[in-house]
């Protein structure tokens, strides 16, 4: 009988230490969408890293622009030399929180809607940012899912004038990271 209950205590704090480390990922996945009647802008990038903290909500996420994946390759190097110019801001980055990551258990699964706040810098610039997302946690296991539009003209993107009519302004990002502890 002592060992049962010596062996609840050791399952139970180790429950508890997992809960209380910081979550990672280094294959998180962005995914940018526009389209218009002229033009459809697709990529993938599937090389974000990200850190959660599990006691806090704190988060942080990075990855290289280059890293952007399209289908036509001349659509990739536009992106890369004329929009985003990945040689003088190769890094798009974002810091903040996870505002109401105290109202849910992250210890039990289900699914959480999340408000995450922070600032998000790309192509030189930084701006701050609140958006809806969810968190799901099943088996220990957390994954994070957001969408949102991006501001070309926020982070001083040009698009060139023959092609304004061709590219929005707002870019949607899908977002996604899924987690392991530390």
């Amino acid at each position: 009988m002592k060992k049962i209950i010596s062996l609840a205590i050791i399952a139970a704090l180790c429950t508890t230490v997992a809960y209380t480390q910081k979550h990672i990922t280094k294959e998180g996945v962005i995914e940018i969408f526009s389209e218009t009647s002229l033009f459809t802008i697709e990529a993938k990038n599937m090389k974000v890293a990200s850190v959660l903290n599990a006691e806090n909500g704190e988060l942080v996420a990075s990855t290289l622009v280059r890293s952007f994946k399209f289908k036509e390759a001349l659509v990739e190097e536009h992106f890369n030399e004329n929009y985003m110019e990945s040689h003088k801001f190769p890094k798009a980055v974002f810091k903040g929180k996870i505002n109401n990551f105290s109202d849910f258990k992250i210890q039990k699964d289900g699914t959480y809607p999340i408000e995450v706040v922070g600032s998000l810098t790309l192509h030189g610039e930084t701006r701050d940012i609140l958006e809806k997302g969810e968190l799901i946690v099943k088996n220990g296991n957390i994954s994070g899912l957001l969408t949102f539009d991006v501001s070309l003209a926020n982070y001083k993107i040009e698009v060139e004038e023959n092609y304004k009519d061709r590219i929005k302004d707002a870019i949607k990002l899908s977002v996604h990271f899924d987690y392991k502890p530390l």
